[in-house]
């Protein structure tokens, strides 16, 4: 496919991947994985950390926004299952360009076609489709798409695990979590609720939910607060009830290979997410999308 001059092919931090260019920032995305490695919004910093410490390829990516599909952790597998989904570690293509100028850039990438064997094997039905689109302009938008044309129910799980870039991660605030209720994956699933604002102890990994009663379908924000850098992320997130949040603090992440011993302060990831309870059913012939729209402010 010919690439238009906003998008250009590039090696970023060992990947091959697509820049996308307008004139209010770049995107960069591997072609592994359809991960989005960088959003740099003019005059901004990253809005993402990558790990410096990220194994080659094929190895999953650590940090930007890795694509958890079509289960998130190992939810509803076997002990065997590939952690997150197999998709990240495949190779995606470009499927369409749908815009491009110097206020935006969209295009849709998929997984390269698979043979019914290696779907099979990597516990994906065939006849299970994905694909994501990604629009960047003055904001930027990931949509992830899944297509049910197989003969089957299949219960998706599922998330765009975002790792954002901070000051320091026990500094930092989150809006729109307060309240919810959360299963706390560190107390062997002990449920609790978000009384007060929050703020990172040793470390997190919490699937908070807005109630089965709220509809997927619904929108909802979450805003990541950065004092020290005098940001904060606006996180709008459509075809989700929960959202993970999670920094695996100093004990573990001295045990993670793809982490420096010292950068786990250096993000948090908050998880546009259909995890826990919040999971969907998809009969043969139906489609889900789970969508994220980003905005990097600058507070005064």
């Amino acid at each position: 496919m010919l690439l238009p001059p906003q998008i250009a092919v590039v090696q970023h931090a060992g990947h091959r991947a697509l820049q996308l260019t307008t004139r209010h920032g770049e995107a960069v995305i591997a072609m592994q994985g359809a991960h989005l490695l960088s959003w740099v919004p003019t005059d901004q910093r990253d809005v993402f950390w990558l790990s410096r410490a990220s194994l080659p390829e094929p190895a999953a990516i650590r940090g930007g926004v890795p694509i958890c599909w079509p289960w998130f952790a190992k939810q509803g597998q076997g002990s065997s299952a590939v952690q997150h989904g197999p998709v990240r570690n495949l190779h995606w293509r470009v499927s369409a360009i749908h815009a491009c100028n110097d206020d935006e850039v969209s295009l849709t990438l998929e997984p390269v076609n698979m043979c019914p064997v290696q779907l099979t094997e990597a516990g994906i039905p065939v006849g299970l489709l994905v694909s994501l689109r990604v629009t960047l302009g003055q904001t930027l938008r990931q949509t992830l798409h899944t297509d049910n044309q197989s003969n089957s129910q299949f219960v998706l799980s599922q998330a765009l695990h975002s790792y954002y870039a901070v000051s320091h991660a026990q500094r930092v605030g989150i809006d729109g979590i307060q309240g919810l209720s959360y299963i706390d994956r560190l107390r062997d699933l002990a449920p609790g609720v978000q009384q007060s604002p929050f703020s990172l102890g040793q470390a997190c990994d919490r699937t908070y939910e807005h109630g089965l009663e709220v509809p997927a379908s619904n929108s909802h924000r979450y805003t990541l607060l950065d004092a020290e850098w005098q940001r904060r992320i606006v996180i709008e997130v459509e075809g989700s009830r929960s959202v993970v949040v999670w920094n695996p603090g100093h004990e573990t992440a001295r045990n993670m290979v793809d982490v420096a011993n010292d950068d786990w302060p250096d993000f948090i990831c908050i998880e546009a997410a259909n995890a826990g309870p919040d999971v969907i059913g998809l009969m043969p012939g139906e489609s889900h999308t789970l969508s994220q729209h980003l905005k990097s402010e600058l507070a005064c």
